[in-house]
């Protein structure tokens, strides 16, 4: 890593330190500064305002944050099964007090900085395009009823994000339902609307 790329990294992990902990509106380039050591130069010389280091911040924390999830929807396997492992990894994921603190600081100046696009493209854009090619495939191999697969994707991550609205409104150390059990809710969801009429009548007669 070159001393540039070096220096930015600890400007950004010092500034979501200040973030995370104050809130967006209290935090100020010259705490943030303070901390990095050094000239305020230093600061400005790499974002140009706290609008920017936020962004910035932002891109950041929101690349990986699904990565682990994206990767299970490549396996071969049963597709409930896989369903049921990946919502319940992307919840977790989601879930974290980190990432939660993240959503609520980025939800909070949303009207006032252009992150809206950004955190749809990172949290939401690129899963809901890797499910719906997962839900295309399955559906052309019969392993689902056919539908439309880019409202199946939808569907998924609304039940995925908006299952339990509480997340938003406790703290964020809060456990609240478990990303297991939440993930079973999503995949008998997802059952009751995608296995074959047949097969599900067939099921229902066995019970």
């Amino acid at each position: 890593m070159d001393r540039r790329t070096a220096q930015r990294s600890h400007i950004l992990a010092i500034a979501r330190r200040h973030f995370l902990a104050r809130g967006y509106a209290a935090t100020t380039m010259s705490a943030i500064a303070a901390d990095v050591g050094g000239s305020k130069a230093t600061l400005w010389n790499h974002f140009k305002s706290k609008d920017d280091l936020f962004a910035e911040l932002v891109k950041t924390d929101t690349e990986g944050i699904h990565a682990e999830a994206l990767v299970i929807l490549d396996r071969e396997g049963e597709t409930f099964e896989i369903l049921c492992t990946f919502a319940e990894t992307y919840i977790t994921a989601i879930s974290t007090p980190a990432a939660l603190r993240l959503q609520r600081q980025a939800a909070a100046v949303i009207e006032r900085i252009a992150i809206g696009r950004l955190l749809n493209d990172r949290l939401v854009g690129v899963v809901e395009t890797r499910l719906a090619n997962f839900f295309a495939t399955r559906m052309a191999m019969g392993a689902l009823r056919r539908s439309d697969p880019g409202r199946a994707a939808q569907l998924t991550i609304a039940l995925c994000l908006g299952l339990d609205p509480r997340r938003l409104f406790r703290p964020a150390e809060a456990a609240g339902i478990p990303p297991r059990a939440r993930a079973q809710f999503v995949l008998a969801v997802l059952k009751d609307l995608y296995t074959h009429r047949e097969l599900q009548a067939k099921e229902e007669d066995d019970e």
